[in-house]
């Protein structure tokens, strides 16, 4: 029979506990792997970011592949309101496929910045990109028509208005 003794360090404590939280944390992974792919999935369609400056705000509707004036249309504060009407339901239902939620910002002053796209798919004019920013903080995104029976859909969706080629 082989004996071995050793001698109880902090390391090797350390070492120990490092170890097994490896195990811990890789059995935790290996149990979980298919929620893993559902939790990206979701943060992947987050477009909250920061856009400190107007290059930073084309870059990122740029990122989205629409096409916008160098400088915006109009900026304006707009003012979130404290509760709710059925137009703010939807649009903040709109927002949260995106990742993001007007909710959060009920009551606060933010900034509007109103961008013209030239590349819209439906191929209509007057098309505006429009993002609110909270201290610098994409709230809201959106694409919308400016005419009467007009269009509102989200950044991130290039494809929304494509009208059917007969």
């Amino acid at each position: 029979m082989i004996m071995y003794t050793t001698k109880l360090t902090k390391k090797k404590i350390a070492v120990g506990l490092i170890a097994l939280c490896a195990v811990i944390v890789g059995t935790g992974c290996w149990i979980l792997g298919g929620r893993a792919d559902t939790a990206s999935a979701a943060a992947e369609n987050n477009i909250s970011c920061k856009l400190k400056s107007n290059e930073e705000r084309v870059a990122f509707l740029r990122g989205y592949g629409w096409e916008v004036d160098e400088s915006p249309a109009a900026e304006q504060d707009v003012r979130i309101p404290d509760t709710f009407d059925a137009a703010y339901e939807s649009y903040n239902a709109l927002q949260k496929t995106q990742g993001l939620d007007l909710s959060k910002y009920q009551g606060r002053k933010c900034k509007l910045f109103v961008y013209r796209v030239h590349n819209d798919p439906s191929g209509e004019e007057g098309v505006t990109a429009n993002l609110v920013l909270y201290r610098d903080r994409l709230i809201a995104a959106d694409i919308c028509s400016q005419n009467a029976d007009g269009f509102v859909h989200a950044i991130t969706d290039r494809s929304a208005n494509v009208q059917p080629e007969e």
